[in-house]
């Protein structure tokens, strides 16, 4: 897959974006910096030095549960490489040691789609963002990790039996967990994941299903 691979950018996903409305998919877009970072509903994604930002075009998919898939792919790559317990939280970020170490955002657009991968492999992050932690020692960067990890994306998006080992690798299920959804929140305990891929909340002996919405809170934070 081709990979323009750069130092630093103001945001993989808008050079992405631009390179995809005249470049047939699938390729790559990464960076160890960006300036203008962004994540789910266009929040800003701190991105500093040390770390990696990717963003792979793909053709359009018919796959719901792409999101999914990437992350249970990406989490199994970097514990094999590394040999670190990294789980899942639903529905799109990769935790270790009960703090968040990598983010997912997909994307689609006209000419394709957009699958995103914020990992901070060994910044010191500031106290501000207590929730969040780094995969590795500074100095430990990959060269070929750009490139490993977007083969593993392509890979990934046709993966649609991946719930099985997406619910092994949860971090959610059994725990007492808090989602905030249209400007409301509902707390409950995870109780797993439907075959849709939607998070399971027990409360008061009932069940109910939800497809969208942020895990805002958990037992481990």
């Amino acid at each position: 897959m081709e990979i323009y691979c750069c130092l630093v950018l103001p945001s993989t996903q808008d050079l992405a974006k631009k390179l995809l409305e005249k470049k047939k998919p699938p390729f790559a877009v990464s960076a160890l910096e960006q300036t203008q970072g962004y994540g789910k509903q266009g929040r800003a994604f701190y991105s500093p030095k040390n770390g990696l930002y990717l963003s792979v075009c793909l053709e359009k998919q018919e796959n719901p549960l792409l999101t999914l898939a990437v992350g249970t792919a990406v989490a199994d790559f970097l514990r094999a490489r590394y040999g670190l317990e990294i789980g899942l939280k639903w529905a799109n970020d990769l935790f270790y040691q009960g703090k968040k170490v990598a983010g997912i955002l997909t994307e689609q657009v006209a000419g394709g789609i957009v699958v995103g991968l914020g990992l901070n492999l060994g910044a010191e992050l500031p106290a501000s963002l207590p929730q969040a932690t780094r995969l590795l020692e500074a100095g430990d960067f990959d060269p070929l990790l750009a490139d490993d990890l977007a083969c593993v994306i392509c890979r990934a998006a046709s993966w649609q039996d991946c719930l099985p080992r997406y619910r092994e690798l949860s971090i959610l299920t059994g725990r007492r967990v808090t989602l905030k959804i249209a400007g409301r929140t509902i707390s409950g305990t995870c109780a797993g994941f439907d075959d849709q891929g939607r998070l399971l909340l027990e409360k008061d002996g009932k069940i109910s299903a939800w497809s969208s919405g942020e895990v805002i809170k958990t037992s481990f934070l």
